[in-house]
Parts: C-alpha cells; sequence; structure tokens
C-alpha cells in the first residue's frame, strides 16, 4: 500500500536508530505515520509504502516500510521548496524564479544557471547555493529511488550515498561488492542481491573476495579468531553456491593480498582475517617479551607479613606463593574460582607496591567489574576503554580496532582484574599501550564465559605454559560454607550440583513446563522471597536468563516483573519508546559505553557510563523531554527521549551481561533453550554471580545438561600456538 502527502510535523525522530513518528497531510487528513527515515523535515512531499496497523496504545497508524521524497509537483510547491531550503531566498524571490521559467525551472537551476542572473532578488552566492543544493538533492534522491529497486531501505540507501556520494550510481553499476569497502556495516547478503539482479556471475572474483571475508566474519561472531580451511571452503561452497576450486584460488589469492592469513594448528590448516592474525602475533610477542625480562627483586615474605598484620589478615601458602610470583615476574596469571581469595591477593599486591612506592594501575574490561573491584579493595579501578583512552570505535570495522592508537600507560604495575572478559583486539590494544617494562599482573577465573568478542585470552595463555601461572584451588573457610561456592566448584568439574533445600544458600525449584517456571519466578517476586529473607526486592534481587528471547528471555521476564514490582500508576510519569515502557522507579541497565556522558555526584559532574551499569529512573520530565537516571554511588545521569536505546529494563539480565558483577539474591531460570548456549561455563559463571542466596528454577535434566556441555570452551583460536612457537623459536635462537 502506498500513500502519498506533505509532512505536516515530525512528532519524534531518534537521531541512533531513525525511528520516526511523523503526522502526514494526505487531501483533508491527517495520518500517523512510523518507520525509519533519514533527512526528511516539515513540508517535505513523500510517498511511504507499507501497511496500516493498530498500536494498543495511539491507535491507528500507518508502518512504512520504505519512502521516497516526491520533488514538487505543482508551482506553490515548487515556489516554498526553494524559499524553505536556500538560505537568504524567500518567497517573492522563489516565485520569480518559477514565474520566469515555468515547467523549466529546475532543468534551468542545474544546467543553465547563468540564466538565474537576471532574476531580482538573485546575486552569484544565491545562485551557486541553489544549484548546489538542486544538484545534492536530486542526486541523492536519484540514487536512492535507484537502490529502492534493489529492496535497499531509504536509510540504508541514504548511508551509502553519505559514504560514497554523487557517484554512487556508477560505482554501484561497476562493481556493487565495492560498496562493502565504503560501509563495513552493510551486509554480504544485501550487495549480493544487487549483483545478482545486475546479472554479475557468480564467480566474478570481487563477489568470492567479499564473500569469503563475509563468511570469516560471520565464524568469529561466535569467538573464534580462525577457521579450519576445509570448513571455511565448504561454508563459501553454500553461500555462493560454486565449487571448492573457485572459492581455494579466491582464498589464495586473498593470502596473497595479505586479507587473509594461513596458518597450520595441529597439522590443519586455519584461516585469519589479517587484523586477527596480526593481532594474536602482536600480543605474543609482548608476552614472549615480557617472560624474558626481569624485575627488581622482592623480598616478598617479610613485606606479606608487615601488610597483613596492617590489614589484620593472614595469607595461606598459595596466596603467598601467587603474590611472590606476580611482584616478581613482569607477567604473571592468577586464576581461581570463587571463595579461593583473589581479591585478597590483589589487596595485598596493592599494599606492597605502595610500601615499595611504585605506581601502578588497576584496571578490568567492564565498568561493572571495574566497580566491583574498587568496592571490595578500597582502590579506584579503571575501565580497560578509559585506561587506554578509547572511545567511539565502529564494531563493525575489525581493522579499524586494530589499528587504533590507544593512549600511553605510564604506570609501572598494571593489575587487570576479570581478565577472562579481555577479547582478543582490547588485548591488543592494552599490549600497544603498555611499555615495554611495564609489569603486568592478569587475574581472573578461567572457568568463567569467555569474552563476547573474539579470542580466548586468559585460557590460552594459561594453557600454552609460557608465563608464571598461580591456580588458586583452596576454598577459605568461609567460603566453604557457602553451598553456593561448593556447587560452583562442583560444575566447574563436571559434577551435577547438590541441592539440599534446607540450612544452604542453594535452592532448586523443580518445575514441569514454560508457565510453571514463570509462575514460580513471578510468585518468588511478589512475596516468597520477602518473608523469607531481609531484602530490599528491588535492589537486592537479580533475575539472570540465558538469553534475550523466548518466554524465559529478558524481555519477556522485564515486562513481567515490571508489572510485579513497578506497575503502572497515576502518580509515576511514563514514556514509551521503541515497544519499551519506561516509568519512574524503573530498573534499568546501560547498555552501550558512553564515555561523553556527564552525570553528578553531590554537584559535582564526572564523565562516563559504561556498558553494565545499573540504576533506577529517578523521574521523567515530558515537557523537557528528560529522564533520570541515579546508578550505583548516587550517580545522576540525564538522558534526552531519543537516547533512551542506550537504556534496557534490567529486571532481568542475560547471564553475560552479569559478569563482573555480584548480586546478594539470584533467580536463575533453567528449562529450555538453545542448546549451544546451554554450557557448563554460562552455568557456573551463573551461579558464582550469587552471594547471599541462589534460586534456581526449572529442569534438573537440563542443568545437567549444561554441566556435560563443554562446546563454549571450544574456540578455535591461535594465540596459544603462537605463544608457544616463538617461545621455543626465541630459545632455539639463544642456544
Amino acid at each position: 500500500m502506498k500513500i502519498i502527502g506533505k509532512v505536516a510535523t515530525i512528532i519524534f525522530k531518534n537521531e541512533t536508530n531513525n525511528w520516526t513518528v511523523l503526522l502526514l497531510k494526505k487531501d483533508n487528513d491527517y495520518i500517523t505515520c512510523v518507520g525509519e527515515t533519514d533527512e526528511i523535515e516539515v513540508e517535505d512531499e513523500l510517498e511511504l509504502e507499507g501497511e496500516m496497523t493498530v498500536h494498543r496504545v495511539y491507535g491507528e497508524q500507518f508502518k512504512f516500510v520504505s519512502y521516497k521524497k516526491v520533488l514538487p509537483q505543482t508551482t506553490s510547491a515548487l515556489i516554498s521548496y526553494i524559499a524553505d531550503n536556500i538560505a537568504g531566498i524567500g518567497k517573492k524571490t522563489a516565485k520569480n524564479i518559477v514565474d520566469a521559467f515555468g515547467d523549466d525551472t529546475v532543468n534551468v537551476i542545474r544546467f543553465s544557471m547563468d540564466k538565474l542572473y537576471g532574476i531580482k532578488g538573485l546575486n552569484a552566492d544565491k545562485i551557486e547555493r541553489l544549484n548546489e543544493f538542486f544538484n545534492s538533492e536530486w542526486e541523492k534522491w536519484n540514487t536512492i529511488e535507484f537502490l529502492s529497486q534493489f529492496q535497499i531501505s531509504t536509510v540504508i540507501a541514504n548511508r551509502i550515498y553519505q559514504a560514497v556520494g554523487k557517484d554512487t550510481i556508477d560505482i554501484v553499476k561497476a562493481n556493487p561488492y565495492s560498496l562493502l569497502g565504503f560501509i563495513k556495516s552493510l551486509d554480504f547478503k544485501v550487495v549480493d542481491e544487487i549483483g545478482k539482479k545486475m546479472g554479475i556471475a557468480l564467480n566474478n572474483e570481487e563477489r568470492l573476495d567479499n564473500g569469503i571475508i563475509y563468511a570469516i566474519n560471520r565464524i568469529t561472531e561466535f569467538g573464534h579468531t580462525c577457521v579450519e580451511k576445509e570448513n571455511l571452503v565448504s561454508y563459501c561452497e553454500e553461500l555462493l553456491q560454486v565449487d571448492d576450486a573457485d572459492i581455494s584460488q579466491a582464498i589464495t589469492r586473498l593470502v596473497l593480498a595479505e586479507k587473509l592469513f594461513i596458518d597450520k594448528i595441529d597439522m590443519k590448516e586455519y584461516v585469519f582475517r589479517q587484523s586477527m592474525y596480526l593481532a594474536e602475533e602482536n600480543i605474543a610477542k609482548c608476552i614472549i617479551e615480557h617472560t624474558r625480562l626481569s624485575v627488581e627483586k622482592i623480598d616478598t615474605k617479610k613485606l606479606i607479613e608487615k601488610v597483613n598484620k596492617e590489614a589484620n589478615i593472614k595469607l595461606s601458602l598459595e596466596q603467598q606463593k601467587a603474590v611472590d610470583v606476580c611482584l616478581n615476574n613482569m607477567i604473571s596469571v592468577v586464576t581461581g574460582g570463587p571463595g579461593t581469595g583473589k581479591t585478597t591477593i590483589i589487596k595485598c599486591i596493592i599494599d606492597i607496591l605502595e610500601e615499595k612506592k611504585k605506581n601502578y594501575v588497576l584496571c578490568a574490561p567492564t565498568g561493572r567489574a571495574a566497580k566491583r573491584i574498587t568496592q571490595t579493595t578500597g582502590k579506584e579501578a579503571k575501565t580497560l576503554h578509559r585506561l587506554l583512552e578509547i572511545s567511539k570505535v565502529d564494531d563493525n570495522d575489525i581493522d579499524m580496532f586494530y589499528e587504533y592508537k590507544v593512549k600511553q600507560v605510564e604506570e609501572e604495575v598494571v593489575i587487570i582484574d576479570e581478565a577472562s572478559m579481555i577479547d582478543l583486539m582490547m588485548m591488543n590494544n592494552l599490549v600497544k599501550g603498555i611499555k615495554p617494562n611495564t609489569q603486568l599482573i592478569i587475574v581472573g577465573d578461567v572457568n568463567q564465559l569467555p569474552s563476547v568478542g573474539p579470542g580466548n585470552i586468559l585460557k590460552d595463555i594459561i594453557s600454552s605454559d609460557v608465563v608464571p601461572t598461580v591456580e588458586l584451588k583452596q576454598i577459605y573457610r568461609q567460603s566453604a560454607q557457602s553451598d553456593i561456592i561448593v556447587n560452583a566448584h562442583r560444575v566447574n568439574d563436571g559434577l551435577y550440583p547438590q541441592f539440599k533445600n534446607k540450612d544452604t544458600d542453594l535452592f532448586f525449584i523443580p518445575t514441569t513446563s514454560i508457565e510453571q517456571t514463570i509462575d514460580q519466578i513471578e510468585s518468588l517476586v511478589s512475596y516468597r522471597l520477602a518473608t523469607f529473607a531481609d531484602l530490599d526486592i528491588l535492589r537486592d534481587l537479580q533475575i539472570l536468563t540465558p538469553m534475550k528471547k523466548t518466554e524465559l528471555g529478558t524481555v519477556e521476564l522485564n515486562e513481567k516483573i515490571q508489572k510485579i514490582l513497578n506497575p503502572k500508576s497515576d502518580k509515576k510519569n511514563q514514556i514509551e519508546y521503541a515497544s519499551k515502557i519506561f516509568r519512574e522507579n524503573d530498573k534499568v541497565m546501560q547498555i552501550v559505553n558512553n564515555y561523553d556522558k556527564k552525570y553528578s555526584i553531590e554537584g559535582k559532574f564526572f564523565e562516563g557510563i559504561y556498558n553494565g551499569d545499573i540504576g533506577y529512573i529517578k523521574s521523567i520530565d515530558i515537557q523537557s523531554e528528560k529522564l533520570y537516571v541515579e546508578f550505583d554511588d548516587n550517580r545522576l545521569v540525564e538522558y534526552d527521549f531519543d537516547e533512551l536505546d542506550q537504556l534496557e529494563h534490567s529486571y532481568a539480565i542475560t547471564i553475560h551481561k552479569s559478569q563482573g558483577s555480584e548480586f546478594d539474591y539470584v533467580i536463575l531460570p533453567i528449562f529450555t533453550g538453545y542448546k549451544k548456549l546451554l554450557t557448563r561455563n554460562l552455568l557456573y559463571t551463573a551461579m558464582t554471580r550469587a552471594k547471599k542466596m541462589l534460586v534456581i528454577i526449572g529442569n534438573r535434566n537440563v542443568v545437567n545438561y549444561m554441566v556435560d556441555n563443554l562446546d563454549s570452551r571450544n574456540r578455535k583460536t591461535g594465540l596459544k600456538e603462537k605463544l608457544i612457537n616463538l617461545l621455543y623459536d626465541n630459545k632455539k635462537n639463544n642456544k
């Protein structure tokens, strides 16, 4: 269905995702229209394609999937169009132009601008602006209309035009695959549809080369940094519909162009994206160089005794060894599960560094993890992004992140906590940022979930056996009394958890359906937990779930729990945004790093809100279109309504999002889900988030399946082999 009309009002537009609500005047009627738009203004004539829908709150709306500007069709429309868009030209002068040239006005403006010099009200500057505007506007909308025949949305088409410019149509006709070089986020399959419709051969070199790069990028979305060549060829045969000889030839071509690298791992050939291979190489070189350097030896025994006495703690022999290894090596790793004393070791190391007057920096991969280590040590911790001053990076541009210029770290010692969360590119940026003689102390639980991004950095470093490493195994007295911690270690060892359901901090509630699982969650949140424990249900409880979608995913659970804990009320303002209702007192999470976002604490202003920060909506000002969130530490942050895509409800969050955080009380529904996602270290990570109580609700067979499923530990990377090979080469050369 198509409708044509004039934009009467733009009610709302989100500049981040281009979602727009506008009022379109069609004849004498006004129609509310919703969809994605780019550069539109009031008075623009639009042709929208879509369908009429009924919104549960706002009623009848026209939901459009594409649109195009209808350039002025009448004399009066053309006069208004000129006057509205060209600075210094009013309706009187615009009328003079149209009266003089009539139906030929546009052609005169575009191609015969000299004729305009006789028009009253125009000068050389105005004529130049008039010509430039009409040419660029015509070219842009001509390009958008051209691309629309390939089912490319106006928003994406405009993004292509902005990147490529007036030659877009010629470039697309010559080689549509070249668009992928201009816009990294453009999907290969979108461009491939253009290529197919233009009759480009399936074995066209540009098509094959870009298709292979697309394929290997898809594979790295699952955390791998490389793929077995045989598997890549097989995948690309199906994707590109050509035979294996064409694929192998294209891979060879890309290797010669240094866009891909091939390396042997376990006697098999693996293919790497250039940036992935070089990043692993950089990391390996830095680590091996650090293992060859010596540090000024410290007699840690006496210093440990001194700082322990001052702090009134006593380190075990295992912990003392960890402190000694960290302080007396240029690079070291401490790993261990919950309750094994990693934080105690960090505190002791810091105390000794301060005693020795060595400057150090404490850091973590995420804002939540940095905040947690700050709270447990009493010392300021930075995110790696903040430490290295990494700000705006296009997640789709791997090469750009690889080449990013980071800030030099000046401190003598860098201590990284929650290191299991560090991905390949972040580790590469860290090794770029530290000096050759910077001491590096890496702390983390290798059995937790690996990083969201590609790589398995902590596991690869430990399993390479090239870095001095202490694995903490002893669970200390207080932790040993916790069934949560005892059973987390059982799970990590491949043993099924044991549930007592009496005199315990770990409970299991069996259910036989999704509906029953949801009922149990709702009753716990509504009243049962409050009668059992002394807690602030909104602030002390966190629901964790393996997934975002499905009935037990974060989206649906958040909607259900919001109705229980923060129901609609005339006393609370609310705003609907992208099908979500944000209400005063809602629990929300920041889901992207925003380094420029200012906030205040007791009247003082600071910068930086991070992915994973949890807060509560303090107030919503409908008039000024502002929403205020109070995060931990009384950080009050202001959001414009068009920034609400940075927030999600967080009554329920994914286990991945919980990494680096701890919560007093945790509810963990495990009933069904995507089997590859239901892994041992996902369960282990979820269990280790709970401090005071963990309630698992669901199917015991699925819990046991997770214990048995080691799938996510099988990320394919090349860092371990590079470390081992580089160490061997160095030893061989030094003989």
